[in-house]
């Protein structure tokens, strides 16, 4: 039976039982969720794109980042993101140069995706393309199999990195060409992705529960509750949590949740009350 999840009713010695509702059904996800969207990467990987000037670019790659990637998905936010890296490009100058062709790229994704009778078992809908920083193509996903819809974003990328392994560190100059190439915050992050996952993918599994409870909080009182607000995107509250797990437990795996939890929340009331002073960690072991 499904059981209301009411985080703040929650007392701290249930919070582990918590995090345990917040979690997907691990079997029914790879039976259904992972067999759609391996459809989908299968679909882009036989794509190219041609483009102006002769610019013809295939997919080299297709990984899932996120949530759903890094293993931090909840249960009922089932949000798939897929970056696409590109062929075609060979230094931040060049994409940067010829940004106007991702969006190009995205239209013709477009076309396709409605197009394609592969993909019709999956019940494409609501299928867009969205402008930014970075441009992306959202539309959601079900099947007979699967209990909800899934909502799946496309990406695509210029692959700046070679094929990364957990605790990779790319060059520092790898950062100073990033700079040098655009002023536009974010527009290189998807790039970036594989590197991001990674970092929080090979986490503990306990430091994985506090993101998960974090990321609740997040989306049921904060996002919902302000769904206009400018707020920060949500790696940058896993870098926060990961940051409070390192400093405050020496990155030890046995700490308290609600400890955890506290200390995430006092750094975020710190850091919007005063921006000049960084964040002083408490110790939650």
């Amino acid at each position: 039976m499904a059981v209301s999840l009411e985080l703040f009713d929650t007392p701290a010695s249930r919070l582990n039982s918590f995090v345990a509702q917040c979690q997907p059904n691990i079997k029914e996800w790879k039976e259904d969720v992972v067999k759609a969207v391996q459809s989908v990467e299968k679909f882009l990987k036989e794509q190219h794109f041609q483009g102006d000037h002769g610019l013809d670019q295939k997919v080299l790659k297709v990984i899932q980042v996120g949530s759903f990637g890094n293993g931090t998905v909840l249960r009922n936010h089932a949000e798939v993101e897929l970056v696409m890296f590109l062929s075609g490009f060979s230094s931040f100058q060049e994409e940067a140069s010829n940004h106007n062709h991702h969006k190009h790229v995205l239209s013709m994704l477009c076309e396709k995706l409605t197009d394609c009778p592969d993909l019709l078992h999956l019940q494409p809908q609501n299928l867009r393309l969205v402008h930014g920083v970075t441009s992306a193509v959202p539309f959601t996903i079900q099947t007979w199999e699967m209990e909800q819809q899934v909502t799946v974003t496309i990406v695509p990328a210029y692959r700046v990195l070679r094929p990364s392994v957990p605790n990779f560190q790319p060059s520092p100059e790898v950062y100073a060409r990033l700079i040098k190439a655009c002023h536009t915050l974010g527009h290189f992050s998807p790039s970036f992705s594989e590197l991001q996952r990674n970092f929080v993918k090979y986490k503990p599994t306990k430091l994985k529960s506090l993101l998960r409870l974090v990321k609740h909080w997040y989306l049921e009182y904060v996002k919902a509750k302000c769904p206009r607000a400018e707020l920060p995107p949500m790696y940058a509250l896993e870098l926060l949590t990961i940051y409070a797990w390192e400093t405050g437990t020496e990155e030890k795996e046995r700490f308290r949740l609600d400890e955890g939890l506290v200390t995430v929340l006092l750094l975020l009331t710190n850091i919007s009350t005063s921006a000049s002073t960084g964040p002083s960690p408490i110790d939650f072991t």
